[in-house]
């Protein structure tokens, strides 16, 4: 049984220990809740490595402080032992915190700091295992504090170096210059232990700033970013028809799915009359904004092609001139067929996009229109040639973007053209409304890999 802790311990343990418990319980809090705080929201690692930091610093001056020991009856040796092991180690996150800082000061401080990190994290077991396991403290409590002063001195000279009239760089720099200044005359002689802990106040105090003000700032960002890219998306979503264009003897459906909030799947029409119109389907490589750029683009070559509404191949050409030399890269694959209910045919030709499939009613058979010429873009004299089927009543017609085929089913293989085949007979007698929500159900994913795009006619 332990035995009583005589009053006067006590009371000499309160005086001295109290204020140093509450600035630890201080500390560590702002310390979880940085941490807590990057974790769940912001992301930031500035925010990240001055939680670890402030953690570990209020968990130091919990060891330091007679006050546990006599609460707790923990031996000094083993908290002695526990405030070296935290003392090697805390620099590791502080000079990880000076790392983030390349976005400021470009990627000479980034090497620079990353040598001063990795001679911690060299340094940080060797020194337990002299101070603590080998019982030799005052070497690598030397070496502890040359290397920390070291890394702060070449970081602030880097940061006066660079100074500029910035409150967030301001503050850095001075709660720098403190805490390296406090540091130095304790380790020298020249003040007393209480100077240290003031100086590493002032410094943690210009580190929660910084931070704090640094992921104000990635935060002011996100919503920037998060605000233009809903614009963009309504953008996108306005150069997709309203409607749907009626014709006598046609029933037509549309879906379109982006795999982000803005993409490159497109779909417009060009309607001749009430017994003809024709219809593209487009994609355009990658994904976000810049695919979405070019699908604005296609949209007014689209519209362009009146003039030719009759002949897909001539459509495809004159988009392809437009585009021509214009995409940095890019490339747009598309299909476009020309409904003609008069002479129940349609005219299809493509460039370098997946075949749209025509369902003959009359004889259950699935064809592939598979007329392809090259990508939209990248070759400027490109040719295209039109395919010319049958489409008669009960006939239904089906466009799609690459994204329907390639979604990944539970079997862990892609849906696939044969697949698709398979689903379009098998629905034959479906209305197109009915039929595009069966195959969006039939694709879907909890992780959506690409752009969902399809349109689909039916001969009424």
């Amino acid at each position: 049984m332990r035995p009583p802790i005589p009053f006067a311990e006590v009371q000499r343990a309160l005086q001295s220990g109290l204020p140093s418990v509450a600035l630890a319980t201080i500390v560590m809090a702002a310390g979880l809740a940085a941490s807590v705080l990057s974790r769940l929201r912001s992301r930031d690692p500035l925010l990240r490595w001055f939680g670890i930091f402030a953690l570990l610093y209020g968990l130091r001056l919990f060891t330091e402080n007679t006050l546990v020991g006599v609460a707790t009856g923990i031996s000094r040796q083993s908290l002695l032992a526990a405030t070296r092991v935290i003392t090697y180690s805390i620099p590791i996150p502080y000079a990880l915190f000076f790392r983030e800082f390349g976005e400021w000061y470009g990627a000479g401080w980034k090497r620079l700091i990353s040598i001063w990190v990795w001679a911690q994290v060299v340094f940080a077991p060797l020194a337990i295992m002299t101070a603590v396991i080998g019982g030799y403290p005052a070497p690598a409590e030397l070496a502890n504090t040359v290397l920390v002063s070291a890394g702060t001195s070449a970081a602030l000279l880097e940061v006066w170096r660079r100074s500029r009239p910035d409150p967030g760089r301001a503050v850095l720099k001075y709660s720098l210059t403190v805490g390296l200044v406090c540091v130095l005359l304790t380790n020298l002689g020249l003040a007393g232990n209480s100077v240290e802990p003031l100086g590493f106040l002032v410094l943690l105090c210009g580190l929660a700033y910084t931070a704090a003000r640094h992921a104000i700032d990635q935060e002011q960002k996100l919503i920037a970013v998060a605000q233009e890219m809903e614009t963009a998306r309504r953008i996108q979503t306005s150069i997709l028809p309203a409607s749907l264009p009626e014709l006598k003897g046609l029933r037509m459906a549309a879906r379109y799915q982006p795999m982000t909030a803005v993409a490159g799947d497109f779909y417009d029409f060009l309607r001749v009359d009430e017994r003809r119109v024709t219809i593209l389907v487009a994609d355009v490589s990658g994904h976000g904004v810049p695919a979405a750029l070019i699908a604005s683009m296609l949209k007014v070559a689209f519209a362009g092609q009146s003039d030719h509404a009759c002949d897909p191949a001539a459509i495809l050409a004159g988009l392809n001139a437009s585009l021509a030399g214009l995409l940095a890269g890019q490339f747009v694959t598309a299909a476009c067929v020309f409904i003609d209910l008069e002479t129940q045919a349609v005219t299809y030709a493509g460039a370098g996009h997946p075949p749209s499939l025509l369902l003959q009613r009359g004889t259950g058979e699935v064809i592939e229109l598979a007329e392809n010429g090259l990508f939209l873009g990248p070759f400027r004299h490109a040719r295209y040639a039109n395919v010319t089927a049958p489409f008669q009543q009960g006939d239904k017609l089906l466009l799609y973007t690459d994204g329907i085929i390639e979604a990944t089913m539970q079997d862990q293989q892609p849906f696939g053209g044969q697949r698709l085949k398979e689903f379009i007979r098998e629905r034959q007698l479906a209305e197109p409304s009915l039929f595009v929500d069966q195959l969006f159900q039939a694709v879907s994913s909890p992780v959506q890999e690409d752009d969902l795009t399809v349109v689909v006619a039916q001969s009424a």
